[in-house]
């Protein structure tokens, strides 16, 4: 049986398309991740930690070896490729003819292959597949976010992606951004003030658009004049929901506020990960 969190997960889509019934895109994403967090809550994870080289992140270099990805075992994740696969299909997504006939092995190189390249995060399909690795990934890894070199760059120390979105919360009384990868979901320190893509930080070149339906639990889009990006950004003291830093999924969130995505979009500024 499904745990409350994961339900949680779903009912809180749910309303968000009910606060949101114009939205055909919300809805079509609502019922789409319905499936995948079934899928990712009953599905076995890799152990991606060999592929990461802990020695490197003292030299400011990327932690991923992208060396080591041939010789990695995906099982897991490919039995969850050919679940994700058919949940495409059966959601009439375009482009499943070709994945839903591949089979275990192939399944695994295609994920092989897409980890390997260098526009890998913007593979939304590989980070649906590899979501429950990651989700064990992240509980697992440790990294002095003082010895990186990740500022100024605003890209995972984990996996080199852009950021998909941002948390506000406060650490003892003081608040504190963090960005959480677009690709892999590690959640790093960043300048509570600032552009992430560009590293702008004059306040009459950066705005912020909220939602107009007024249940965006917290969610605003920050963006920056200057390069004509935004990053969506949870603040958890303004959310009524009281979750907090470790109660939300920021893949979900990102769902949950395309409503923020298309406003944005409508005033001329492109999320940060989805600029080259």
């Amino acid at each position: 049986m499904m745990n409350a969190k994961f339900e949680g997960y779903k009912k809180y889509l749910e309303d968000m398309t009910k606060c949101y019934p114009a939205s055909g895109e919300l809805a079509q994403m609502q019922k789409l991740y319905a499936g995948l967090i079934d899928i990712w809550y009953n599905s076995e994870p890799d152990d991606l930690l060999p592929l990461f080289s802990f020695d490197r992140s003292g030299k400011g270099l990327r932690m991923l070896d992208v060396q080591k990805i041939k010789e990695m075992d995906f099982s897991n994740s490919g039995i969850t490729a050919i679940k994700v696969f058919a949940l495409m299909k059966d959601q009439g997504l375009k482009g499943t003819e070709a994945l839903i006939s591949l089979s275990l092995q192939e399944s695994i190189e295609v994920i092989k292959e897409s980890l390997s390249r260098e526009d890998r995060y913007s593979n939304v399909l590989m980070k649906w597949i590899l979501k429950p690795s990651f989700m064990r990934l992240i509980k697992e890894i440790n990294i002095d976010t003082s010895l990186l070199k990740i500022r100024e760059a605003g890209r995972c120390p984990v996996c080199n992606a852009p950021p998909g979105m941002a948390i506000i919360d406060k650490i003892n009384n003081v608040e504190q951004r963090y960005l959480a990868c677009c690709f892999c979901g590690y959640r790093w320190p960043y300048d509570l003030v600032g552009c992430p893509k560009c590293g702008n930080a004059k306040p009459e070149k950066l705005s912020v658009f909220v939602g107009n339906a007024g249940c965006e639990q917290g969610t605003r889009a920050a963006s920056c004049d200057e390069c004509k990006a935004y990053v969506k950004t949870v603040i958890i003291n303004c959310r009524e929901d009281k979750r907090g830093f470790h109660d939300i999924d920021m893949d979900i969130e990102d769902v949950a506020s395309i409503p923020i995505d298309i406003i944005a979009s409508q005033h001329g500024y492109t999320a940060i990960c989805q600029l080259r």
